[in-house]
């Protein structure tokens, strides 16, 4: 969950410092007071762009950090993985500056936008009006479905199996394809027989360039190490002056100080001396041999000419000798070869169908399972007379298996199943796709589930049910709600109120946490545009009422 977030100098922010609890929080304010900057600074955090026309005014760089605690496993495995230090807090800062300039950082280490969107995802779910949308597309159908099925392993062994298999039928293809011809035979051989006479070894080029290296520098190293070496270990060096001085020290018994810095002092000594052996063995290794230099300079040749014929390096060249021998030999047992791949593609997808039809049962399950769920969220969002029912259709093999899933709903008494795109209003969608968050998030357990502006196109009952559904999704995480509705904003734990203040040469937005009065005056002008003695009087008791019914 976010636990603190700072802004510095973004857009209209000036510098903000927000802390954060567990529970419901939202964000209210007028149209254009900047709610929807929070939401920005959030999704850079976790990866999104950060570009040099968000700096604002008040410096030449902009800056948000936000401070995450980690809860949930799979998230600290993922940082341990990536040797980031991290128990229980995570700090991540991005910054950017007026020419486009960026920097990331978790936990004062460098870190990459690419891995940034890898733990956002594990960490954050935000959902806004777009995401609603692609419950009309029908290709996003299917995965949403997996998502309640919840079988990963199954699934990537389906995915692996259907790889194994398309990679065979590829093979097979393609030595269909390819032009052969026995008169290739003998140029064929002559460079497979080339190849196997330079007995090439993976890493040989950079072992043999280092050593030429430092044989034409024989002179300069071997001048310059017996310098040293006289030094540090010859009569009167550093090694024998510290020796003796380590002695001096000795003597001395009665400070527990000083004797602490000679046994520090003692162990540079073994080290020293450690090193100085090192160096003594790698001057008793220099040799220079102009038949050894002459060796390894053709050696270098013959690895380059064979670079330039078959490959860019040493480990492309093999993989080439490989390729030519199956051209041989396919050239000589075409059908043989042919009619073994053919076997080995049947096999392959024997095993990839059977996990295919164990996928589909099991999808087909968890399908009747879902839509008894999401019929029974429509309930609680007063869409209790919807049908909502999911399709299946036999497609193309893919690593997803063969099916083809869609949604069909139905909103009032007596209308046929029908795409969504077909039926659903925009309140409506918004509300089918909340009580799907709802069931989503049992299964995912994202730490913090951020709404903005999801509540478009509601009023009255239908409101005050999407906040109490997302108080009940603040039990088991963090929600954020950016809304317009006085009835969402009065089912929250926190209410924070972003406000634009005007001035002759400059604007900026602050956000600021209410109290208990400052929360009756703010639902006031939310609900009536005014903050008369009546209308607080109205705010007092939505407010009151709410907070009983989540509360109990």
């Amino acid at each position: 969950m976010i636990q603190k977030l700072t802004i510095k100098n973004f857009i209209l922010i000036n510098e903000v410092s927000l802390d954060f609890k567990s529970g419901f929080s939202v964000f209210t304010g007028e149209t254009g007071a900047g709610k929807s900057i929070l939401i920005d600074a959030i999704g850079i955090l976790l990866g999104d762009r950060f570009l040099s026309d968000a700096v604002g005014n008040d410096g030449s760089k902009s800056s948000i950090e936000g401070v995450f605690k980690v809860q949930r496993e799979s998230i600290q495995t993922w940082l341990d993985d990536r040797g980031f230090n991290s128990k229980s807090l995570v700090t991540i800062l991005r910054e950017c500056d007026k020419e486009g300039k960026s920097s990331s950082k978790l936990n004062g280490q460098p870190i990459t936008v690419g891995a940034l969107k890898e733990l956002g995802s594990l960490m954050i779910d935000i959902h806004n009006q777009h995401d609603t949308q692609y419950l009309l597309n029908v290709k996003y159908h299917l995965g949403l479905l997996d998502r309640f099925v919840n079988e990963k392993q199954m699934l990537n062994e389906l995915k692996l199996s259907y790889q194994h298999y398309d990679h065979i039928r590829k093979d097979i293809l393609n030595k269909k394809s390819s032009s052969l011809n026995t008169d290739d035979l003998e140029f064929l051989s002559f460079q497979i027989n080339e190849i196997e006479a330079a007995n090439l070894i993976v890493g040989e080029e950079q072992e043999l360039e280092q050593k030429h290296k430092e044989m034409m520098a024989f002179e300069k190293i071997a001048t310059h190490l017996g310098q040293a070496l006289t030094l540090l270990d010859e009569t009167d060096g550093v090694s024998e002056k510290l020796y003796e001085a380590i002695r001096e020290l000795k003597v001395i018994s009665e400070s527990d100080r000083i004797i602490e810095t000679t046994n520090s002092i003692q162990s540079l000594y073994y080290e020293l001396t450690d090193k100085i052996a090192d160096l003594n063995q790698s001057k008793g290794l220099l040799s220079f041999n102009e038949e050894d230099v002459n060796a390894i300079q053709e050696r270098l040749f013959l690895i380059s000419k064979m670079r330039k014929k078959y490959g860019s390096s040493i480990k492309d060249i093999l993989n080439k000798k490989h390729e030519l021998e199956d051209r041989v030999a396919l050239i000589n047992n075409r059908d043989e070869i042919l009619a073994k791949l053919e076997k080995e593609a049947n096999e392959a997808y024997l095993k990839y169908k059977l996990l295919a039809d164990q996928v589909s049962v099991l999808r087909q399950s968890k399908a009747k399972e879902l839509e008894s769920l999401v019929l029974r969220e429509c309930v609680d969002l007063y869409l209790e007379k919807a049908q909502f029912k999911i399709i299946f259709n036999t497609g193309n093999d893919t690593t997803l298996g063969y099916d083809e899933v869609e949604f069909l709903v139905s909103m009032n008494p007596g209308e046929i199943l029908r795409p969504l795109i077909k039926v659903a209003s925009g309140g409506e969608l918004s509300r089918l796709m909340l009580g799907l968050k709802v069931i989503f998030n049992d299964l995912q357990q994202i730490d913090t589930v951020i709404f903005d502006e999801i509540d478009s196109g509601v009023s009255g009952r239908i409101a005050t049910a999407i906040g109490q559904k997302m108080h009940k999704i603040a039990k088991a995480s963090q929600v954020f709600s950016v809304t317009h509705l006085g009835q969402v904003a009065a089912c929250a734990s926190q209410h924070y109120l972003v406000s634009k203040d005007q001035g002759l040469v400059s604007t900026s937005t602050t956000i600021s946490l209410l109290n208990y009065d400052q929360r009756i005056h703010e639902l006031s002008l939310i609900s009536t545009g005014t903050a008369s003695d009546h209308s607080k009087n109205a705010a007092k008791e939505l407010l009151d009422t709410i907070q009983a019914q989540v509360s109990g």
